[in-house]
């Protein structure tokens, strides 16, 4: 990922352009001096206003890898940044008009009250523009519903890009109001998703994983991954597979899906473990009907597909099956014999199991998650 920016970050010179800029220097210049405020820049007398040179935009690069690190650009569905350019035209007309102010006012060619009416115009174009969008995006992010995720992704490139452009002219505090608002939105898009809106949503599995990557980054102690869960079932006659897990990692609920009069027991449990791409365990389950018992155990493996960002992954179930009989042993087998059958039997199988798109809380909720 390219995290350098243009030799210019700010825009050039074009006919549409420098009439922007006049106008907006014109109305900056014309602020009555009542309410002109000493600005920022005129603070420092236009000395931390840096250039931008190759030492500014490694400095601010630094401040970005290390401040935002949670919200870098990825192409991964979260709460990121989608680029570092800065695309506002309102944030490009101000900060370019901040260095024009300055390179005149240390140049001598405008007078220091002239160039700090200009210069507070200019500051409060940029702050307000921070405070509005941030209070939109923020209370977009309380929401916590999925398919805001593009706006919020946008809305948050835009705060943060302006934040990075305010550490790339020194200034530190809405450098740091730009980086508390977006952290802000994560929060408040966290919490209120594993509490209360991700279990009646549709989302990829992998999404929970990728904001609770940020959330600890950022070291919120927040954790999304419960809605990550989805209810696995899968029919493998005469076995039902079913879990309520996070990528089919943990326990698996297998039923004798065969009925009976009198039958006895047909509920039993497997465990899978991670095993690099996959899941894998063993599982077990007795049944019993008319005198004779059951015990059918065996290996699953489960392996999930990942079909890219936003899309649902697939999964396979794979395992073999060794059904025996425990007991009624001599009526069976003359049943069987009758039959031309045997009791029982060895066998292997694949299947794709249905996977709920709604999060689930457990193997028996029966809620919008199953």
């Amino acid at each position: 990922m390219d995290l350098r920016v243009p030799s210019r970050s700010l825009p050039e010179p074009a006919s549409g352009l420098w009439r922007s800029v006049a106008l907006t220097l014109a109305l900056a210049a014309a602020v009555p001096p009542a309410v002109a405020q000493e600005s920022q820049a005129m603070r420092s007398d236009c000395r931390t206003a840096e250039r931008d040179t190759p030492a500014s935009r490694q400095r601010a690069e630094q401040r970005v890898q290390a401040k935002l690190k949670a919200f870098l650009p990825s192409p991964e569905q979260a709460l990121r940044m989608r680029t570092l350019d800065l695309e506002a035209e309102q944030v490009k007309l101000a900060y370019y008009g901040i260095n024009t102010t300055c390179e005149q006012y240390l140049a001598g060619k405008m007078a220091q009250d002239d160039a700090d009416r200009s210069l507070s115009g200019f500051e409060q174009t940029i702050a307000d523009f921070v405070h509005d969008l941030s209070s939109e995006v923020v209370l977009m992010a309380n929401r916590a519903q999925v398919a805001d995720i593009d706006a919020l992704r946008k809305g948050l490139t835009e705060i943060g890009v302006v934040g990075r452009q305010a550490a790339l002219a020194g200034e530190e505090g809405l450098a740091e109001e730009a980086r508390s608002k977006m952290v802000q939105a994560l929060v408040g898009f966290s919490r209120t998703f594993v509490e209360q809106t991700c279990w009646d949503q549709v989302f990829d599995d992998q999404l929970p994983f990728n904001i609770y990557r940020q959330n600890e980054i950022e070291g919120t102690g927040i954790d999304v991954r419960p809605c990550a869960q989805r209810r696995f079932t899968a029919p493998v006659p005469p076995l039902l597979f079913e879990s309520c897990t996070v990528h089919g990692i943990g326990k698996w609920r297998v039923r004798w899906d065969t009925p009976a009069p009198g039958a006895t027991g047909g509920t039993g449990w497997g465990e899978l473990e991670a095993e690099r791409d996959a899941a894998e365990g063993d599982y077990k389950v007795d049944w019993g009907a008319n005198g004779a018992e059951y015990r059918a155990k065996g290996k699953l493996k489960l392996k999930r597909q990942d079909n890219g960002p936003g899309n649902k992954a697939t999964y396979t179930l794979s395992g073999d099956m060794d059904v025996r009989l425990t007991k009624g042993d001599e009526m069976v087998k003359m049943m069987a014999k009758l039959m031309n059958k045997k009791p029982g039997g060895k066998g292997e199988f694949t299947v794709q199991p249905q996977v709920s798109d709604k999060p689930c809380k457990s193997l028996d909720d029966a809620g919008p998650g199953t």
